[in-house]
């Protein structure tokens, strides 16, 4: 009699094989659909955060706007601060300029002053003294 023995140990390993493959395979599709559920899923998330975001990132577009009008704005007071703050300086120095001729003007008419009185009062003293011996 044959020996059949080696074909039942094939046979019975190629069952568990094919039991094998059979798992494998509706594991691999189990874990396609599951991975088409998660994209289709992160798909919807991700439509769903954009249309959350569109909104925040015109706002913010707009605040961004705002700001660099207002440092603008800034620059163009600064520049006339400056203007200013030039201008003012000028006045001051024209102003010092002024009283500094003030001062020289009244040094000048105080010695004038001083200068007429001082001979107001010595002629009149000599007239005096003249007047007395005659």
């Amino acid at each position: 009699m044959v020996d059949y023995t080696w074909v039942v140990f094939i046979s019975i390993g190629s069952f568990i094989v094919l039991i094998g493959l059979l798992f494998a395979i509706g594991f691999v599709i189990y874990a396609s659909i599951e991975i088409r559920k998660v994209a289709m899923s992160l798909r919807e998330f991700l439509k769903n955060t954009d249309e959350r975001m569109k909104p925040l990132i015109e706002e913010t577009e707009l605040a961004l706007r705002s700001i660099r009008k207002v440092s603008d704005d800034v620059g163009a007071v600064t520049e006339g601060v400056r203007g200013f703050s030039s201008a003012m300086n000028e006045t001051v120095q024209n102003v010092r300029a002024l009283s500094g001729m003030i001062g020289e003007l009244q040094e000048g008419v105080s010695l004038r002053v001083l200068g007429l009185k001082t001979g107001i009062k010595t002629a009149l003293n000599v007239l005096f003294k003249e007047l007395m011996r005659k």
